[in-house]
């Protein structure tokens, strides 16, 4: 029997208008869509909900930075995406924003190597948040720079050496990540949930600050031009 296709789906930033037709296509004809969640639901599932026509099957991926734990779920999941696919099932695996930026996608796509494979891309969460916000990323040869902000270091780095940056999952840091760009003379806009319902947008991060961050949150800082 012929093993299934396996599909990675970016479903955009949380706005189910701003999912590609390529996208909606795949999700109303495969078989099987696997929906990840972390705790209780799945936030891609009720996003892409009325386009899916065959079977749902959600899967856990904690929120977790134990590499040895998160290495048990990835195997164990990948093993049940593996059981579809040669039962000769098409398998869709939605995620939110793009499915190679920061997802878990790429851990059970590197684990799929034998299986027929396509990614389909998806709206990032930090484009849908500057097209809210109406700050440019960045223009003409300037360039940017995308940064996770668990390493305090790579803070450092980014607010050094670029005068456009993306900062993503800020919610850990956030009180830090304020300060930190506000003495280097960044102006900024903060989204939270962004093409969400309970969306939130800030330009003051000091409004901000001791309160609890979204973790579906993150900020565009751009250096004020002397």
């Amino acid at each position: 029997m012929k093993s299934g296709k396996f599909h990675g789906i970016g479903i955009g930033p949380g706005d189910p208008d701003l999912i590609t037709i390529k996208a909606v296509k795949i999700l109303e004809k495969v078989d099987i869509v696997i929906a990840p969640f972390s705790k209780n639901q799945s936030i891609a599932y009720k996003i892409v909900s009325p386009y899916i026509k065959g079977q749902v099957v959600k899967l856990r991926f904690p929120m977790i930075r134990d590499k040895r734990v998160l290495e048990g779920f990835w195997e164990n999941n990948t093993r049940q995406i593996k059981a579809m696919l040669d039962e000769g099932k098409d398998v869709a695996f939605i995620t939110l924003g793009d499915p190679m930026i920061y997802s878990t996608y790429i851990y059970i796509f590197n684990r799929l190597k034998d299986y027929d494979r396509e990614t389909v891309p998806g709206i990032p969460s930090f484009c849908a948040a500057a097209a809210k916000l109406g700050i440019s990323i960045a223009e003409g040869d300037d360039p940017f720079v995308v940064v996770p902000t668990s390493d305090e270091k790579i803070i450092d780095k980014a607010l050094e050496d670029f005068d456009n940056v993306i900062l993503m999952k800020v919610s850990r840091n956030f009180n830090l990540i304020a300060h930190k760009l506000k003495e280097k003379g960044f102006k900024t806009g903060f989204v939270s949930r962004c093409c969400h319902e309970n969306e939130e947008i800030h330009y003051d991060l000091d409004n901000l600050k001791n309160q609890k961050v979204d973790y579906l949150s993150l900020v565009i800082g751009k250096k004020a031009k002397q």
